[in-house]
């Protein structure tokens, strides 16, 4: 029999327990879409902004929807053209129409290499494909408030850049973060605040520093102050899961005194 003292304790001991997942669901899963063979997964994983970190290799392939669905913020850059530039930016905004965060990078706003269709058109990318050229090599933010420069100095930010780097215009309605301080706009986000413009180079091995790359991983991640559509219809894994443990806790609450909660976490890799 489910006594009054029993059930209480149940629904303590499950709500303490959905709390736990709460805060631990709080961390964003990361896709890396990239037309490049050294995409800092290392990096966005020692970051500990992410729940999981995955990569599709855009050089040989187009992710579907589905497939970036199952991610709640997708960073994507070229390094190499990207096998089907027209199809990749479709998509990107159509995971942005569905509620996901992206964040374009370099050199996906440089000709040749840059990812095209509908993620270029109006509101979407803050930084439109322009010209190219090089970059001072520093940053200066537009908006020293913001949360992507939360924990970051940028005076210490070193990272590379070259001649192939965009200068990019900036979208109407968009807000421009930081420029490399000589008037190039480097950091934007949308009006949306779903899509970011990041006129840098995230690939590893190429002799950006640390401070760099959490500065890349503020931006990608939700500390970029974007937030997830409230009408998204379309749970990601982790959010599947906790809706499931939520139910489950709700039915052994009312059968037995102990609760007991076994999760899985399953994994959608890029094909």
């Amino acid at each position: 029999m489910v006594t009054i003292d029993r059930l209480m304790r149940a629904i303590t001991l499950g709500g303490a327990l959905l709390f736990t997942a709460a805060a631990a669901q709080a961390l964003p899963d990361l896709l890396i879409v990239a037309a490049d063979s050294n995409p800092p997964t290392a990096e966005m994983t020692a970051s500990g902004k992410f729940a999981s970190v995955a990569v599709f290799d855009a050089r040989s392939g187009t992710p579907t929807l589905p497939q970036v669905l199952q991610y709640d913020v997708i960073l994507a850059y070229s390094n190499s053209i990207p096998l089907d530039p027209i199809g990749l930016g479709d998509v990107l905004a159509d995971a942005v129409d569905a509620g996901r965060i992206v964040t374009v990078a370099t050199y996906g706003m440089s000709q040749p290499w840059a990812i095209t269709g509908r993620v270029q058109t109006a509101g979407y990318n803050p930084l439109g494909i322009a010209t190219t050229g090089d970059v001072s090599g520093s940053l200066t933010a537009v908006v020293p408030a913001d949360p992507i420069f939360r924990g970051v100095t940028l005076s210490a930010v070193s990272y590379f850049h070259n001649s192939n780097f965009a200068h990019p215009t900036l979208a109407p309605g968009a807000t421009l973060l930081a420029t490399d301080g000589a008037g190039i706009n480097m950091i934007a986000r949308s009006a949306s605040r779903r899509v970011q413009g990041m006129n840098l180079f995230p690939g590893s091995n190429v002799g950006s520093n640390a401070e760099f790359f959490e500065l890349v991983a503020n931006i990608v991640s939700r500390s970029s102050g974007a937030v997830p559509s409230a009408s998204n219809p379309i749970p990601t894994l982790s959010e599947w899961s906790l809706i499931l443990m939520a139910l489950s806790v709700v039915g052994i609450a009312a059968c037995t005194p102990r609760l007991r909660s076994t999760r899985g976490t399953e994994r959608l890799t890029p094909a």
